[in-house]
C-alpha cells in the first residue's frame, strides 16, 4: 500500500507493508477489550456510521473503494466544478444577504468584502418593492451583481430591478445578477403558486438582452428546512429545475437558452463532507440532466451555497460562528459559486453590524488567509470523498426519479408526497 516517491525515497522501505487484513485484525482485538467479540471481516461494519438516505460512513477507506472517473475541472460531469481553473482570482463570490432598504448596511458591506448582494423583497416581508431604488443607493450595479428573492412579488421587483440599471446607465450585457423567480419553491414554502407566464417572459427577456443575468432560482432550501436529507434536497431540486426547463423550452427557449437562466441554491452544514459531497453530486447529476436535454456544454449548475438557518441556535448564538465557519469551508471546498454565510445572529431577527461583519469576513478569512481557493477541487481525489459523492449521487437520483413518477415537481409538492417524505426524515432523525 506503500508507494515510491518520484525520487525513489522510500521512507517505510525497511518496515513491512501492512495489509488490509492486518488492520482489520487488529481492529477487532481492540473492540474484544472493550467487550465487543467481532469477526475481523466484521470489524469495518462495527466501526461504520450510519447516514441518512442509506449511506454508510467507513472508518478506512482505500484505493480499492472506486468510484467513476469525476473528469476534469471544467468539463462534463463538472464533478470537480463548472469552470476549468479555481473559484476566481478572488475567490467565491461573497453574497450578503439583506432584508431592509437600508443602503448604508448594504454599502459597508461591499466596500468590505462582499462582491454581491442578495435581496429579499416583499410588501408584508422584507424591501419593499417601491424602496429597492433607496436599498441600492451608491452602489455600482454594473460592478455588484444583485439577486432577488421577492416571492409572489416576482414580476414588480424583477421590473423594478431592471429599470433601475436602465436609469443608472448600465449596458444591457454588463447587467449581472439573477431576477429571483422560483415558483415552486414559494409553493413549497406558503403553500400558494404565482403564474408562470411572467417569469417565461422575463427569460426570454434575459436570454435575448442580458446574457449575464438569470431569470429563475432552483431554491433547495424550503426543503432543507423541512428536514428533508441531502438526497431528497438534490432529488428536489433535479425536480425543480428540470420542470422549469420543461416551461421554458414550451414558451420558446432552446433547452441550452432555458440551461443558462437557471442559478441553484443549497444549505452548507456543519458536516463538512457531506456539504463537500453535496455540491459535487449536484453538478454530476445537473450534468446528466442536461446531457439528456442536448446540450452538455450548459450542464455547468451554477451554485449558491447558504449556511443552514434550521442548524443556528438560539440561545448561546456565538457558537453559531463555529459552525457557520465549517459550512463556508465545506461549500468553497465543494465548489460553489456563490456563499452566503448567515449572520450568527440569525435564529434572532435582524443582524447588527457586528454579526454582518463577522459572516462576511468568515469567507474574508477562508480566502485570503486559508488561500482555500488557490487550489481546485480539494477534495478530489480523496477516497472517502469520492466515494461519497458517488453514493449521494445514486441516492438522489432515486428520489428524483420518485419525484417524477408522482407527475414531476409541482404534482408531488400538491398531492403531499414530498412533505410526507421530508416528515419522515424529521421523524426518525
Amino acid at each position: 500500500m506503500t508507494l515510491l516517491p518520484d525520487d525513489g525515497l522510500d521512507l517505510a522501505a525497511e518496515f513491512p507493508h501492512a495489509t488490509h487484513e492486518q488492520w482489520q485484525h487488529l481492529v477487532a482485538g481492540v473492540l474484544r477489550k472493550s467487550g465487543r467479540e467481532v469477526p475481523d471481516d466484521e470489524a469495518e461494519d462495527a466501526l461504520s456510521t450510519a447516514l441518512e438516505d442509506g449511506l454508510r460512513v467507513r472508518p478506512l477507506y482505500t484505493a480499492r473503494d472506486a468510484a467513476p472517473d469525476p473528469g476534469l475541472p471544467g468539463l462534463a460531469p463538472f464533478v470537480r466544478g463548472g469552470r476549468a481553473q479555481a473559484a476566481r482570482i478572488g475567490g467565491w463570490d461573497v453574497r450578503q444577504r439583506h432584508t431592509m432598504a437600508d443602503g448604508a448596511s448594504v454599502m459597508t458591506d461591499l466596500e468590505n468584502g462582499v462582491t454581491s448582494l442578495w435581496l429579499v423583497v416583499g410588501e408584508s416581508a422584507g424591501i419593499p418593492v417601491a424602496a429597492l431604488d433607496r436599498a441600492l443607493d451608491g452602489v455600482y450595479l454594473d460592478l455588484a451583481p444583485v439577486v432577488l428573492e421577492a416571492g409572489d412579488a416576482f414580476e414588480p421587483a424583477a421590473r423594478a430591478l431592471l429599470r433601475l440599471h436602465e436609469e443608472r446607465g448600465v449596458p444591457a450585457d454588463a447587467v449581472r445578477g439573477n431576477l429571483g423567480a422560483d415558483p415552486l419553491g414559494h409553493e413549497a414554502r406558503t403553500g400558494t403558486s404565482y403564474e408562470t407566464e411572467p417569469v417565461a417572459e422575463l427569460a426570454r427577456l434575459c436570454a435575448a438582452r442580458h446574457p449575464g443575468l438569470r431569470a429563475l432560482t432552483v431554491d433547495a432550501l424550503p426543503y432543507h428546512e423541512a428536514g428533508g436529507s441531502a438526497a431528497q434536497e438534490l432529488g428536489c431540486s433535479l425536480a425543480t429545475g428540470l420542470a422549469y426547463l420543461r416551461d421554458l423550452t414550451a414558451a420558446g427557449l432552446d433547452p441550452a437558452q432555458a440551461l443558462t437562466q437557471l442559478e441553484f441554491r443549497y444549505a452548507a452544514t456543519a458536516d463538512q463532507f457531506l456539504t463537500i459531497a453535496k455540491l459535487r453530486a449536484a453538478r454530476r447529476l445537473w450534468a446528466r440532466v442536461a446531457e439528456v436535454c442536448g446540450a452538455p456544454r450548459q450542464g455547468a449548475q451554477l451554485q449558491h451555497a447558504v449556511t443552514s438557518p434550521v442548524m443556528m441556535t438560539r440561545r448561546d448564538p456565538w457558537v453559531n460562528m463555529l459552525r457557520t465557519t465549517v459550512a463556508a469551508l465545506a461549500a468553497g471546498t465543494g465548489g460553489a459559486d456563490a456563499v452566503t454565510v448567515l449572520p450568527f445572529d440569525h435564529a434572532l431577527g435582524l443582524p447588527d453590524a457586528f454579526a454582518r461583519r463577522i459572516a462576511r469576513n468568515t469567507s474574508t478569512v477562508l480566502i485570503e488567509e486559508s488561500h482555500l481557493t488557490r487550489v481546485i477541487d480539494p477534495a478530489g481525489g480523496s477516497w472517502y470523498v469520492e466515494r461519497l459523492t458517488d453514493e449521494l449521487a445514486h441516492a438522489a437520483w432515486t428520489f428524483f426519479q420518485d419525484i417524477e413518477r408522482a407527475g414531476g415537481q409541482a404534482a408531488a409538492l400538491r398531492s403531499g408526497t414530498v412533505g410526507e417524505r421530508l416528515a419522515d426524515t424529521w421523524a426518525v432523525r
